[in-house]
This record gives structure tokens, sequence and C-alpha cells, in this order.
């Protein structure tokens, strides 16, 4: 084998995870259809709540601290949102 042969040049592909990215947090910013800060989309997201996320609820519950709780209960509707908006952001994306 010489150098020639050795070069490697990986297959072309057509990757948008950036414009994915930037479309999923344009549907999650401040005011936005997926706002995780929003008292509905909060109430949604604990709608579909997992039953991993009851139990680190219920254990933040049993802390007595609502700070803790707080944190908990928007980190559990950022992700919910966060999920739907970057589902929503690939099929908009890929579909161009």
């Amino acid at each position: 084998m010489n150098r020639a042969d050795a070069y490697y040049e990986p297959t072309d592909y057509d990757d948008r995870s950036d414009e994915i990215e930037e479309r999923t947090w344009q549907l999650m910013k401040p005011g936005a259809v997926f706002d995780h800060k929003d008292a509905g989309r909060v109430l949604e997201a604990l709608g579909e709540i997992s039953l991993a996320d009851v139990e680190s609820l219920q254990n933040a519950i049993d802390t007595n601290n609502f700070e803790l709780i707080g944190r908990k209960i928007m980190s559990i509707s950022f992700a919910y949102m966060e999920s739907i908006a970057k589902e929503i952001a690939e099929t908009e994306i890929n579909e161009e």
C-alpha cells in the first residue's frame, strides 16, 4: 500500500444537527410555542411524567426543600419540551 492508498476521505453526508439544534432553541425560547417556563406547559410536562421522574420528584418532595422541588419540576418541564421541540425541528429541517 502506498501513501495515496492510505488517505481516508469520509463519506459525504448531510449533517443538519446544528440547524436542528438552532430550531429547537427557537421553539423553546421565552414566549415561544414550547417555552418550558409557561405554566400550562409545566402542567403538560407533569401530566406526561415518567416513572423515574415521579420517583425523583417524590424524593425531592420528601426533603421539604422547596428550591429543590422547583428545580426538579422545571427540569422535568425543560426535558419534556425539549424532546417535543427537537422532534418537530427534525421533521421541519429534514423535510426541506
